[in-house]
């Protein structure tokens, strides 16, 4: 009989950690990945991520590599210890020498934690204490070859944009990109043309391990990139956590929230939320819910003037 996805599992992680005695629980699973506890003599539980598909093509972001996420989620987890941002300690890691049949796999400390679902004001403004330490990170030298190369940052972004606003249209009418381009590049035109801050882009409640009204890790560095930080305001927005509380904890002012540039940047995120909600984890109620808004979003940025 063939050996079962956790056997094998087991088996690498014995020979990488040089440990016989590791074993291996389902836990949970993502759209893209399995989450299994790990136990061994010695030692502290743990938590084995592996993909389930090691290259996944998507409509929105071309073909995803697991491994090369994975390589990028090492290499900020370390950044954000340095800076003082909790986030679980990875403890080792491989990357698939044969996609098609083994997966990439990364083995983190386990972090206990009640799920919430809405954060308190006290956790707001730790979030916005987080997000701002964060920010504060400046990649460069070999931090910087984690990430993907942005030679032109107004143009990537508003190229990405545009992609995953094409890719919405499936679902939804969207502008024609080329009425569309202008209007984006007149919202972000006051927005650095160089940034180089870290940014998280995925601080919401699933993310955050939360115990005693404090904040005590952040999870999911898959969606890491260099840029904007205002980039992160307009998801945190269209999260629902660019509260008054948040913003007294990133030390910015509230009129943040009327500025053009984070209509233009949240349609990053509303578009992309279109596809996945239909497409990834086909959810109606979020799919509508991101329908309406990318509408009004297009609308803003359409009817805004420079």
């Amino acid at each position: 009989m063939p050996a079962t996805r956790t056997e094998r599992l087991r088996e690498r992680l014995a020979a990488r950690l040089g440990d016989a005695t590791v074993l291996i629980q389902p836990y949970r699973e993502g759209v893209d990945s399995w989450v299994d506890l790990v136990t061994r003599e010695g030692a502290a539980i743990a938590v084995v991520r592996s993909s389930k598909v090691e290259r996944r093509p998507t409509r929105y972001e071309g073909v995803v590599d697991y491994g090369g996420v994975l390589q990028k989620e090492v290499a900020v987890a370390s950044m954000l210890h340095s800076a003082g941002v909790p986030t679980p300690r990875v403890i080792t890691w491989e990357r698939s020498a044969a996609v098609d049949s083994e997966p990439s796999w990364m083995l983190v400390e386990y972090v206990a934690h009640q799920p919430v679902e809405q954060l308190s004001n006290e956790c707001q403004r730790q979030l916005g204490t987080i997000a701002r330490r964060i920010h504060a990170i400046e990649p460069d030298g070999d931090d910087r070859t984690a990430f993907e190369p942005i030679n032109c940052w107004p143009d990537w972004i508003r190229q990405r944009i545009l992609s995953r606003v094409a890719a919405a249209a499936r679902y939804m009418p969207v502008p024609d990109a080329a009425d569309l381009e202008p209007h984006l590049r007149a919202a972000l035109a006051g927005r650095p043309t160089a940034p180089k801050a870290l940014l998280h882009l995925d601080l919401r409640e699933p993310n955050l391990a939360i115990e005693g009204n404090t904040i005590v890790s952040v999870f999911d560095l898959a969606n890491a990139i260099v840029g904007d930080p205002y980039l992160e305001l307009a998801r945190l927005r269209g999260c629902g956590l660019l509260t008054r509380a948040f913003l007294e904890g990133y030390g910015c002012d509230a009129a943040i929230e009327g500025d053009r540039s984070l209509d233009a940047y949240e349609l990053d995120l509303s578009a992309l939320l279109v596809v996945v909600s239909r497409e990834e984890i086909d959810d109606d109620a979020l799919h509508r819910r991101m329908i309406e808004r990318t509408t009004t979003l297009l609308e803003r940025v359409f009817s805004e003037e420079g």
